[in-house]
């Protein structure tokens, strides 16, 4: 099938392609890049790392700044502050019942506080003080690691 596609040629067979291999358990993001470049030599080498033929490329660890202790802690302190009120405030909310006396919080992840870069939390997901759990959210983890 893929001797016989050209890179200019449109229509259901990319689409087609797509969806196999994704359901092939390749890599998402690089079969959606090499499917919207047209990228036949990039698809090949998705299907000889599928059937073992190649090794699959290590991703390129991301290189974070470095920041000074006092900020990492500062970010650790307005964390635990914010996901402290947020837990309160949720728990607070009255039931169905004006004599409740509220419930838990359903929820383990917050989105961090603005005043800090984005990076400070991608490092302190790097230390093991926080847990990524998608979409800029970030939980406690239940259990530090040890090293």
């Amino acid at each position: 099938m893929l001797s016989q596609m050209a890179p200019d040629e449109t229509g259901p067979r990319w689409g087609e392609l797509q969806r196999l291999l994704v359901k092939a358990k390749a890599d998402p993001n690089e079969v959606a890049s090499a499917i919207a470049g047209r990228d036949l030599s990039a698809i090949e080498h998705l299907i000889n790392v599928l059937q073992g033929l190649e090794e699959a490329e290590e991703p390129l660890e991301e290189i974070l700044p470095e920041f000074p202790h006092d900020v990492l802690r500062d970010a650790m302190k307005a964390f635990r502050k914010r996901f402290k009120l947020m837990r309160l405030d949720h728990e607070s909310k009255l039931g169905r019942s004006p004599l409740s006396t509220g419930k838990d919080a359903a929820f383990e992840s917050i989105l961090p506080p603005e005043q800090f870069p984005p990076d400070v939390w991608r490092v302190l997901v790097v230390k093991g003080e926080l847990e990524s759990t998608g979409r800029g959210f970030y939980k406690i983890p239940t259990e530090k690691p040890s090293f």
